[in-house]
């Protein structure tokens, strides 16, 4: 039966494979840091659920423990930079808005007339 190949932890590394090669191409694209720390972190669950389809995962219960935890702080870490550069650049935008309505003499009072 095909259901007898299938397993949870079998569908979680084939989905981690393909979330690591997509997070490594959209990082070579973009250039950008997000998919990058994305794809390690779902290498590093992919680690986790290789281990467990070896019959690993009672032997080395620690080591994954740390390996799956390092993996979420990854996936922290890339949100907060994320975020922090978001607000940066949305800062940096209003402020060339501010400064070239300057520039052309508009203001806020101006567009209400």
């Amino acid at each position: 039966m095909v259901l007898e190949w299938i397993s949870i932890p079998l569908v979680n590394l084939l989905l981690c494979i393909v979330i690591v090669i997509l997070g490594y191409l959209c990082y070579r694209k973009s250039g950008e840091l997000l998919p990058a720390f994305i794809g390690a972190a779902f290498g590093l669950f992919g680690i986790s659920h290789a281990a467990t389809l070896a019959k690993l995962a009672t032997a080395y219960e620690i080591p994954l423990i740390l390996i799956r935890t390092l993996a979420y702080v990854i996936v922290i870490v890339a949100l907060w930079l994320h975020m922090k550069n978001s607000l940066l650049q949305n800062e940096a935008r209003e402020g060339w808005v501010e400064y070239f309505k300057s520039e052309l003499g508009q203001s806020d009072e101006t567009k209400k007339e």
